[in-house]
């Protein structure tokens, strides 16, 4: 890879680290229903207005229902869920959790494919859900039932990330990425509406959640979605897609600087585990190759010749 795809790279593990501070800081301001709704209001706006400078066409009236099932479950509700998770969770936990999204991809693929993982797949997902557990049980956060529920929330919102890529791929194989991005932003937009107008403001919000609010619909997810893009085209997907390693170490930096989130022991392992466990989802452990050994003493067995004997 060469130097300008690796710093995309890195700006995008940057960004998308950061959403999860925002969410933390927007949340207790407006609540889950508006934060995750004007999330997506606000990104669908950039991305359509993006789409039309570029030339393209949505083609609404043949594809709505694709694109109103698609934004379902790659945002409108998992943005739901994650906004509910940051009443509960650290910045770093969320990063975590949502970093889990490749495990379930393999588990949906051997289910709706029938199609039988490797041994490092399987490992992999062992080892995600050993990190997760060892973050709920001996980090910082105490489990209660509001807690233990926002750990599920994750979990869920990384279920339904796999679930949504799937379905992207079934329905919409062979279409520009910033079309169905943007259609798909749209019926998620359209899908959570109600959420929107029934949790508007009832006063001025503080400068700072509106802040993050903004940075999350337009940084985390318009733009941040441009910059993938541009990695899936000239870096490919397989690429592209490691930078889930990176999201969570930028999602516990940002949150240890700025909350002043606690970074434990047991975080560290927790997220090595599960970094540990997408390397093996994706394969990029190289194991050692078994070498036959051939058996000196096996040679006597075979029959010898008269002038060995």
């Amino acid at each position: 890879m060469n130097a300008g795809i690796v710093l995309r790279m890195l700006v995008l593990a940057m960004i998308w680290g950061g959403s999860f501070l925002f969410m933390r800081i927007a949340v207790p301001e407006f609540g889950t229903g508006f934060t995750a709704s004007g999330r997506i209001a606000l990104s669908a706006l950039v991305l359509l207005a993006f789409l039309r400078w570029q030339g393209l066409s949505l083609d609404w009236r043949r594809h709505w229902r694709a694109y109103a099932w698609v934004g379902a479950l790659s945002a409108g509700v998992p943005f739901v869920l994650f906004a509910f998770m940051a009443h509960h969770l650290p910045a770093g936990y969320s990063a975590v959790l949502n970093a889990t999204v490749p495990l379930f991809a393999v588990l949906l693929g051997w289910y709706l494919q029938r199609r039988r993982p490797s041994w490092s797949k399987l490992a992999g997902v062992v080892v995600g859900l050993a990190g997760v557990v060892t973050i709920a049980r001996f980090g910082t956060v105490t489990l209660t039932a509001a807690t233990l529920l926002a750990f599920v929330a994750g979990l869920l919102a990384a279920a339904l990330y796999a679930l949504g890529a799937a379905e992207l791929r079934r329905l919409f194989t062979g279409a520009d990425p910033v079309v169905t991005a943007t259609g798909s932003q749209i019926g998620a937009a359209l899908l959570l509406s109600p959420l929107l107008l029934a949790n508007l403001p009832v006063r001025a919000p503080a400068l700072a959640p509106s802040l993050a609010l903004t940075a999350l619909g337009l940084v985390c997810t318009a733009i941040a979605f441009v910059i993938y893009f541009r990695l899936l085209r000239d870096a490919g997907s397989e690429r592209a897609t490691t930078v889930t390693f990176l999201v969570p170490l930028f999602a516990q930096v940002w949150g240890a600087l700025f909350l002043h989130e606690p970074i434990t022991a047991a975080s560290l392992v927790g997220l090595g585990l599960v970094l540990l466990a997408v390397t093996l989802v994706f394969e990029k452990l190289r194991w050692p190759q078994r070498r036959r050994v051939v058996i000196a003493a096996a040679t006597t067995l075979a029959p010898c010749s008269a002038k060995d004997c």
